[in-house]
């Protein structure tokens, strides 16, 4: 039978996770003068409160901040555009190529590139361009200044993305901003539609990996606490004339309200699910109605309120597959950043949860 108590703050999200490794006093995170208790009931019949979750009783190891001799001003090529479904269904990726001879530090027209398409990218059209090896024409580099790149992942943004993905625009620059906190791949380029990112040589992690806990999911809740306490990129509210705090905490209520109705019109359009009986299934069974409407902006936005949970720049799509892991040398990197925005430190928590489930929505692996 599961349980609750206001007293408790351990956390038993798997058998082999160390307790007092996600709990304990954090400074950083001061809990109000007025009485506040947030808990969550797990699986077992524990509790969690939200603050336990968010801090830890040793200092996070801070990941080394990427070193720069380029400011963002240097690194940015707004001129540049490449099409991506042109690129991807290219023999020779030629754009691809050339503008990583632009872009690329060290690298020139004359520098032999091996370019790839990765698969994986939903919102995004993803190309590995590495330098090949022995290749003696680079352009000559100080040696005092950074070294230069062996490979590169270009990530051309999709076209309409900016629909849904509402910071899209200066995505380059909050990814320089994360850089300098030592988060995500490091940016070596900015261009109109996509970003240059230095290649990680590393693997990715699966979700059974990360809900089995141990020391990874140990190692992903510092790093979680960490985002959440020293970063906060200015970003504009998307109307003017709005307090920024107010903005920001209506952020992630925003974004879902943008996307309830696109996926409102679709749900309710004839005309898209005309001709595609398991489509038109599909749209009925996930009852994108009026009543679904209440629910998510009422009800659920007034408990959630009511929780008071803090906010803080989230991350907002924390699952294995944005984590890359290099063993060798035990680094671990949180990627993807593009629905990163202000929201209730609590979502980041519950979606992590949430994603144990896996791409196959099992949630009795939560």
């Amino acid at each position: 039978m599961n349980t609750t108590t206001t007293t408790t703050i351990e956390i038993n999200v798997k058998d082999d996770i160390v307790e007092e490794e996600l709990s304990g006093d954090c400074t950083h995170y001061t809990a109000p003068t007025t009485t506040r208790t947030t808990t969550r009931t797990t699986k077992r019949g524990t509790t969690e409160d939200e603050d336990t979750m968010a801090s830890s009783a040793e200092t996070p190891m801070r990941p080394t901040k990427h070193v720069r001799s380029q400011s963002l001003a240097e690194l940015t090529f707004k001129d540049i555009a490449l099409d991506a479904t042109e690129e991807e269904c290219s023999t020779d990726f030629a754009g691809v190529r050339a503008m990583c001879a632009k872009i690329v530090r060290g690298w020139g027209s004359n520098t032999t590139l091996d370019v790839s398409r990765v698969s994986g990218g939903i919102t995004n059209a993803l190309f590995k361009v590495r330098r090949r090896e022995h290749d003696d024409r680079v352009e000559p580099m100080a040696s005092t200044e950074e070294g230069i790149p062996k490979a590169v992942v270009v990530r051309v943004f999709g076209p309409g993305t900016d629909c849904f993905i509402t910071h899209r625009a200066v995505q380059g620059e909050t990814s320089y901003f994360l850089n300098e906190h030592g988060f995500g791949a490091k940016v070596l380029g900015v261009f109109a539609n996509g970003l240059v990112e230095e290649f990680i040589e590393a693997t990715g992690v699966s979700p059974a990996e990360l809900a089995n806990g141990g020391a990874l999911l140990k190692r992903v809740a510092r790093d979680l606490a960490r985002l959440h306490r020293d970063v906060v990129p200015d970003l504009a509210p998307r109307a003017k004339d709005v307090d920024v705090g107010v903005a920001r905490d209506n952020a992630i209520w925003d974004t879902l309200r943008l996307w309830f109705d696109m996926a409102y019109d679709i749900a309710n359009d004839p005309a898209s699910s005309s001709s595609d009986e398991s489509k038109r299934a599909m749209l009925a069974s996930c009852q994108i109605d009026d009543k679904c409407r209440e629910t998510l902006f009422g009800v659920v936005r007034s408990r959630c309120d009511q929780a008071g949970s803090r906010t803080v720049y989230c991350h907002n799509d924390i699952h294995a597959g944005n984590f890359l892991f290099d063993r060798k040398n035990d680094v671990l990197t949180l990627i993807d950043y593009e629905y990163a925005d202000y929201g209730p430190r609590a979502f980041d928590m519950a979606n992590m949860f949430c994603e144990f489930a896996g791409f196959e929505c099992d949630y009795t692996r939560y």
